[in-house]
């Protein structure tokens, strides 16, 4: 893993970009927004519930109510947040529910038959992340001009330190291993198009699990900031696509291309393992050409 440093005064400016942020009105989606406002950004949350009363609407701050479970809830937002502005630049796909211990209990039908398990978790934290992605890579390609030449737009998702490690809230971590796949899946789908990048946060006081039942564990958190400025970071910073950032304690590290990253790993632990990427790069030339 390559350690980061991610100090507030090196972001860079987003004067008048358009930033998209899903799960915003709370925890890591509240802190980042606040902090692209403070950019310069025209920031719109997308969100379940309303802005709290602290966080007022303004003229660089929108609200739109959005379930990120109904693809037409969330296409909405991006055709409301189109007719506002013209154009949308970065897009935070952060919605998301905690973790769940129940996934594996069984329960019953009203006929006493096993009732199928409880997908809200995976519907959520994954599909919902899906369905963002697909309509962020759409409205970020559709206006361009306004952006300055080599300027991409981008797409950040949120994982977890659950995406790369053991962690057995079952559905949880699924999702979250899911949302690293996609990062890898669509990556180079969308070179040269959109930047698509992640962040993979450890314990964060996000108000999902409550912070003193946390720290009463032994186990630290860091603060909401910590992770939005992985978040602008990656928004600002043009070199970063199939990127994804751990955050822990206010310290990062990028995981997946460095070059003791995720990937560098498993090409060492499988020295003569085929190259799939490469594989399905000739499949996709071939069944373009027809």
């Amino acid at each position: 893993m390559a350690k980061l440093l991610i100090p507030e005064d090196s972001l860079l400016e987003l004067n008048d970009r358009v930033v998209f942020i899903t799960g915003g009105a709370s925890g890591i989606g509240r802190a980042t927004a606040e902090l692209c406002v403070e950019k310069g950004a025209n920031v719109v949350i997308g969100d379940i519930n309303p802005l709290p009363a602290d966080l007022p609407e303004s003229g660089k701050l929108k609200y739109i109510q959005v379930d990120v479970c109904s693809w037409e809830s969330q296409r909405d937002a991006f055709i409301q947040i189109e007719e506002w502005y013209g154009h949308i630049d970065h897009v935070f796909a952060n919605a998301g529910r905690g973790p769940t211990l129940d996934f594996l209990d069984d329960t019953f039908d009203e006929n006493g038959l096993l009732a199928p398990p409880n997908l809200r978790i995976i519907n959520v934290n994954l599909l919902g992340v899906i369905s963002t992605l697909r309509l962020a890579s759409h409205y970020i390609q559709k206006h361009s001009e306004h952006r300055t030449p080599g300027e991409l737009g981008s797409i950040v998702v949120t994982g977890s330190v659950s995406s790369f490690q053991t962690f057995s809230a079952c559905d949880y971590t699924t999702a979250k291993h899911g949302v690293l796949g996609m990062l890898r899946g669509f990556g180079s789908r969308l070179e040269g198009k959109v930047r698509l990048n992640a962040v993979a946060p450890s314990w964060t006081d996000t108000g999902i699990i409550a912070k003193e039942f946390v720290e009463s564990l032994g186990i630290s958190t860091q603060e909401p900031v910590v992770v939005a400025r992985s978040v602008v970071h990656l928004f600002g910073n043009q070199k970063c696509h199939v990127e994804a950032i751990y955050s822990m304690n206010g310290n990062y590290w990028e995981i997946n291309k460095a070059e003791q990253g995720l990937l560098r790993a498993v090409e060492n632990m499988l020295p003569d393992a085929g190259n799939e990427e490469a594989v399905m790069q000739k499949i996709a030339a071939m069944a373009a050409a027809g």
